[in-house]
């Protein structure tokens, strides 16, 4: 599982700055005044989009609380690039500058600012508090880094808290301080950097038409080469073709490009029941505008009910997508496209680790028939909504909210600072999946933390959530509550938002044993690494990877008839070790002396070589195949 914190550069991200215009260029000519403009540095991967107007007030209130100033945002373009953090990190660039990195602090569930010096210049001239004068005899020699001593401080705050950032005016120079805790416990300001340089406003105040026109060039380019991407495949295909629109941004430009392609194409639209309602009322006004022909897919699965087998949804536990999106949306392409289609798909390798690789036509191995076209793969957050507003088409309205992602309003996916905006944009709907969340937890005996600071949002947690978790003493295991009856439930199918082929389920099995007999045991299948403080453990297998938690949930991930037998073989194991009799036939089938019985059996992971003869004449693992069988059965 890839950390979701992790840097990633999927491909070559640049951006340059029209001074004589004052607006972002896609290339490095303006296609208006015809100057070249200056390169932008930004941080991978690069996917730069522009400031809503809820992220402006957002920005606005912050730089007033802090500064006392946010007079210097009015009427600009603000643009945000998305870095590596623990939940939302943006780098705020303004008139082509980074001038600040915007937060948010999961344990506050507050956003929060940290200056750069770009930023500091344009503070120092105009802020009212958050402001250190200096004495600029401290500009010998080198300060960056170093603890600002009191006595060379002018003015400044009063009050310092922990963390706070500060813009330094020293002579000629700004800069930004932090307020750290010394060695001895007292708060003292260190220096982050300086500069000299000036930052100059320019009296343009371009319209978002303006920065269109500035870039009709680029546009016309990235526009020829994706018809003919599509046209290129399609020429040689003779299967009906429809596309994939979700009322997002992407889905958007691909319907742009496949109207100048196909005439009135069909649109899929898959309504999960868990879309934002102004999405659903978007894509019904859109498409009846444009005249196209709709086709709504409609999830049959009650999602609150199922959580109440699965647990919550998880980004490595992501069976929502196969019971209210994959299921409906194979069965209708099965009923209205029996001999196969081709859908074209707003995919971008910006997104996330598990799209960098998207190509431009990829067979679906997992839904009968179906190919995918990606013409917009390579593009940029940025490069999407100048193609939407150059077409005349307007976005989904829920961007200016601040989100930054259309889809379902709960997904794992989405940032802990999108749940928390959610609770001020669509309360009811925060409230009632704040409430089967926190029945879940109470279930399992999990602290309040574990919803309101977003661990759910994991069954692997990713390090950084495990030092915030150590920190704050949460513990992560969730409680094992009582289980009588054996039962199981799964889905399965390819994620939409991968393209490996999974099975998520969930065993209800006794608790006869600790789970770490059970990780023990699992050796039996192949390499297991096992985390007793997530109660979780992964087995590599020559068949693919699973993943078996203490909670009775299983995801697999590997080749479609490969999933079935290792499903097969982690459930008999697990009711083998539950059910054990101690009666030792296993420790003779062994030749290796692999395996002993105490009051369970136990596997040594240096000597089992995973043949299963420990299996043959065992009368657990006999009944645990016969439960498993009737299992099948039952779920089908």
């Amino acid at each position: 599982m890839h950390n979701s914190s992790k840097t990633f550069s999927p491909g070559k991200s640049e951006l340059f700055w029209c001074e004589k215009c004052s607006i972002p260029l896609l290339a490095e000519r303006c296609s208006v005044c015809h100057s070249f403009g200056r390169k932008i540095e930004l941080a991978p991967p690069g996917d730069i989009r522009f400031c809503s107007r809820a992220a402006k007030e957002l920005l606005s209130s912050l730089f007033t609380q802090n500064y006392s100033c946010a007079d210097f945002l009015e009427g600009r373009i603000i643009l945000l690039n998305k870095i590596a953090g623990l939940d939302r990190r943006d780098q705020v660039i303004l008139e082509g500058q980074h001038i600040a990195t915007l937060w948010f602090d999961v344990a506050s569930g507050c956003h929060k600012l940290d200056l750069e010096t770009a930023g500091a210049v344009l503070i120092c001239s105009r802020a009212k508090s958050g402001l250190v004068v200096c004495d600029d005899s401290i500009l010998k020699g080198h300060i960056k880094g170093k603890w600002l001593a009191e006595e060379k401080i002018i003015s400044g705050p009063s009050v310092r808290k922990e963390g706070q950032n500060v813009a330094l005016k020293i002579g000629k120079f700004s800069g930004v301080g932090i307020v750290r805790r010394k060695a001895d416990g007292a708060l003292s300001i260190r220096i982050k950097d300086v500069t000299k340089s000036d930052f100059a406003f320019s009296e343009n105040r371009p319209s978002l038409e303006d920065i269109v026109s500035a870039n009709e060039q680029a546009l016309k380019g990235m526009e020829k080469a994706a018809i003919n991407e599509i046209k290129k495949y399609l020429s040689k295909n003779r299967l009906p073709v429809n596309i994939s629109f979700s009322g997002g941004k992407d889905s958007l430009a691909c319907l742009c490009l496949a109207q100048k392609v196909l005439s009135r194409p069909e649109v899929l639209f898959i309504n999960t029941g868990l879309e934002f309602p102004e999405t659903v009322e978007y894509v019904h006004e859109l498409c009846a505008a444009q005249k196209l022909r709709l086709q709504e897919i409609k999830g049959k699965s009650d999602f609150f009910e199922q959580v109440k087998s699965f647990g919550p949804p998880a980004k490595d536990f992501r069976w929502c997508c196969k019971t209210n999106k994959l299921g409906p949306m194979t069965a209708f392409l099965k009923e209205h496209y029996p001999r196969g289609c081709v859908t074209i798909e707003g995919r971008r390798i910006y997104e996330s680790f598990n799209r960098s690789t998207i190509k431009a036509v990829e067979r679906n191995p997992y839904v009968p028939s179906q190919t995918t076209l990606a013409p917009i793969r390579n593009w940029r957050a940025i490069d999407v909504m100048l193609y939407i507003r150059w077409n005349k088409m307007l976005p989904n309205p829920l961007y200016e909210e601040d989100f930054e992602r259309i889809g379902c309003w709960l997904c794992p996916a989405a940032l802990q600072s999108e749940f928390a905006g959610l609770r001020v944009t669509h309360p009811l709907l925060y409230d009632r999946w704040t409430a089967s969340l926190r029945e879940w937890a109470d279930e399992n005996d999990l602290d309040n933390r574990y919803i309101d600071w977003g661990f759910w949002r994991w069954k692997r947690h990713p390090p950084k959530m495990l030092e915030m978790a150590k920190e704050h003493n949460i513990v992560l295991l969730a409680g094992i509550s009582e289980k009588k009856e054996i039962a199981m439930q799964a889905v399965r199918g390819r994620s939409p938002c991968g393209l490996q082929y999974s099975i998520e389920a969930n065993l209800c099995a006794p608790q006869n044993h600790p789970f770490s007999s059970v990780a023990s045991a699992l050796n039996i299948l192949g390499e297991v690494k096992y985390a007793e403080d997530l109660g979780a453990a992964v087995i590599k297998t020559e068949k693919g990877r699973v993943t078996v938690f203490a909670n009775g949930q299983i995801l697999i991930i590997a080749g479609k008839e490969q999933a079935e037998e290792l499903l097969q073989d982690v459930c008999e194991t697990v009711l083998r070790t539950q059910l054990c009799t101690r009666c030792r036939i296993c420790e003779k089938n062994c030749s290796r002396g692999a395996i002993t019985v105490a009051e369970t059996m136990k596997i040594d992971a240096n000597l089992c070589s995973h043949c299963k003869k420990c299996a043959r004449g065992c009368i657990a693992a006999d009944q645990a195949a016969k439960i498993y069988a009737r299992l099948v059965n039952t779920f089908g």
